[in-house]
């Protein structure tokens, strides 16, 4: 686990910033374990925080510079593949003075430059100084699993893997209202975008080349696409071969660690198949999934025992009762560097703070929905596109369903709640209902939110260039993996595990298996009858049959019981007309209505829009309120 941070002078004078560098460490500095460690002369600046995961030597601690002193490297990630390239480069004359993977990085860039990325599988954000050349490469992996922000002013340019570390640097930190709106329309902010405006997130598959003379953009990787060209022949019965076998790989890949591993279990699909081909390369594997006694609807944890048992694991039980929240939900909303609502991020820090005592690393199931249409809006739009006389019905039932009481505090009240989603958006254009299905809530009522508000419609616009007039399914997943599964899911693991100094990894996001899952027909992934259909398919004769007779059921928590119960005093404080107004952000009355919404009969989705503003205000009390 580890964070980097530095500036690139354009004054030629980054030993200027150095306090600045030093304070963005402290601010990265999480575990007292952590070694830091700072680089700098007139032209750069920057150093990182390091806790080792691969190689737990000395050597990992020190800033790792190459041997003739041209070349420095700062860096988050990891390099799974990193062996096949040290024998490599030995052979090449390179003299290693550890056998880290940051080191075999450094040496693979100065071979290759900026072709090594394509090398690369793993997760990663760097920056490399060529002190020669006088200029820095920063880089993100293809799927942005770790993040990278940067800012390119006018005297220097600045980047960190948090945007908390780049508060200390002089710069003019004012809200980027645009961004603000996606937040409170999406629940998170979709990169390139940012919460302050002068701050960008670097996109995945991306890196940047700075120079005195200017800054460069540029892709290395574009997660492929289905079409014509990119699909494959191959029968429902070799495509089930070649999946177990991709993954297997990818699983045996991600366990090398000298390092206490384990498994993220929930008890579907997903988790399930990455446990179980875990635990045929670990005897007694540590698996861990969460529980909310407190609340059964919310609870799975019989399903996750189920396969334990069957796999043989050692398995543990985390129980998320109303007490624990309340000890952990002040820490959780102080611990977001940007605002972030997706809620489950709750239960994901409280899992990943317990998993920590017993293991360094875990292995999740993050991914495969999006890659082979496990989620419920996959299902919906599927029978809008098969079954349209379906849809114009719902299309019509939709005044009346609205009325309805509705949450997603009980069976009964959340399926109506995703009948009227779906009613809505049956009266919309694919491209209108996508984005429908990814919004917490629409555009128009988060300009009514706020007091001053703009257009930002094309924001969202440029993630749906790719759609074919009748949006097909690949349209839908597409937009699924470069929107949602970065900005949201793997943004919410990574976040919340890294507060823990736990590092989970995702096998089902090996860009092999991406690119095979892409250019596999729509009728592998879901018919009348299956969702993940060939996923399931091809490891049923291998995971217990109970898994596969029930409904999907997404990772969510009680978040209407906890908004009018334990955070009821967070609410009235940072909800109140009193603070709203001094805010001056947010329409007081509107705000009004919402917290009114919670405590009535039908309180809809208000819960969620009430955790989405608790984070923000939270976040804005802490870092720009004073500033």
């Amino acid at each position: 686990m580890c964070g980097i941070t530095g500036i690139y002078s354009f004054t030629n004078s980054a030993n200027a910033y150095f306090e600045h560098i030093k304070k963005s460490l402290e601010i990265l500095k999480k575990h007292d374990s952590e070694a830091e460690q700072t680089y700098s002369d007139n032209t750069v600046c920057m150093g990182h925080t390091r806790l080792p995961i691969i190689n737990t030597s000395s050597a990992e601690e020190k800033l790792c510079t190459d041997v003739s002193g041209r070349y420095t490297i700062v860096y988050n990630g990891e390099f799974y593949n990193y062996k096949e390239f040290y024998n490599e480069l030995r052979a090449d004359g390179v003299q290693f003075v550890s056998s880290t993977d940051t080191e075999v990085l450094l040496y693979l860039y100065i071979k290759y430059k900026q072709a090594c990325f394509e090398k690369i599988d793993g997760c990663f954000a760097f920056a490399i100084y060529d002190s020669h050349e006088k200029t820095v490469c920063i880089a993100r992996d293809r799927f942005g699993i770790k993040p990278l922000y940067f800012i390119n002013h006018t005297s220097f340019f600045g980047f960190a893997s948090e945007l908390t570390a780049l508060l200390p640097l002089p710069f003019n930190k004012s809200i980027d209202t645009s961004a603000l709106q996606l937040y409170l329309q999406l629940h998170y902010i979709p990169a390139p975008h940012c919460i302050l405006k002068n701050v960008q997130k670097l996109l995945p598959g991306h890196y940047m080349l700075v120079s005195t003379k200017d800054v460069q953009l540029n892709q290395y990787y574009q997660i492929p696409h289905y079409s014509k060209e990119n699909k494959i022949k191959i029968s429902y019965t070799d495509a089930q071969v070649e999946l177990k076998r991709l993954l297997q790989k990818s699983v045996h890949t991600r366990l090398v660690s000298n390092a206490p591993l384990g498994t993220f279990l929930s008890g579907g699909i997903d988790s399930s198949i990455i446990s179980l081909l875990a635990a045929q390369h670990t005897p007694k594997l540590n698996t861990f999934s969460i529980g909310f006694s407190d609340h059964p609807f919310f609870d799975e944890t019989q399903y996750a025992q189920l396969v334990a048992k069957h796999i043989q694991s050692n398995h543990t039980v985390i129980s998320i009762t109303n007490k624990a929240f309340e000890e952990h939900m002040y820490s959780v909303l102080d611990s977001f560097d940007e605002p972030f609502a997706d809620s489950s991020a709750i239960a994901v820090s409280m899992l990943s703070k317990e998993v920590k005592s017993h293991v360094t690393i875990a292995l999740s199931g993050d991914g495969a929905d999006e890659l082979f249409a496990g989620y419920n809006k996959y299902r919906a739009h599927y029978m809008m596109l098969k079954y349209p006389y379906i849809s114009k019905c719902m299309a019509i039932a939709h005044p009346f369903l609205k009325h309805i009481p509705q949450s997603r505090n009980s069976a009964l009240t959340n399926t109506i709640r995703k009948f009227t989603r779906y009613s809505n958006a049956s009266a919309l254009t694919p491209q209108q209902a996508y984005i429908q299905w990814c919004s917490a809530q629409s555009a128009e009522d988060v300009q009514n939110m706020l007091l001053h508000s703009i257009d930002n419609t094309s924001m969202l616009q440029t993630y749906l260039s790719h759609f074919s007039t009748n949006a097909t399914m690949h349209n839908i997943l597409y937009a699924d993996q470069n929107l949602v599964l970065v900005n949201d899911m793997l943004t919410k693991v990574e976040r919340m595990s890294a507060q823990h100094g736990l590092k989970v990894r995702v096998p089902f996001l090996d860009h092999e298996i991406v690119a095979f899952a892409n250019s596999l027909p729509t009728k592998f992934k879901i018919n009348n009858t299956y969702q993940k259909r060939i996923l399931q398919d091809a490891f049923r004769k291998e995971l217990p049959q109970e898994l596969y007779n029930r409904p999907k059921k997404g990772f969510e928590v009680p978040l209407y019981h906890w908004c009018t119960t334990a955070l009821h005093e967070h609410i009235n404080t940072l909800l109140s007309e009193e603070f709203i107004r001094k805010q001056n952000i947010f329409n007081s009355a509107v705000i009004t209505q919402i917290r009114t919404k919670l405590h009535s009969q039908n309180p809809g989705d208000s819960a969620a829009h009430i955790w989405a503003l608790l984070v923000f205000q939270t976040w804005w009390k802490k870092h720009i309120a004073h500033d």
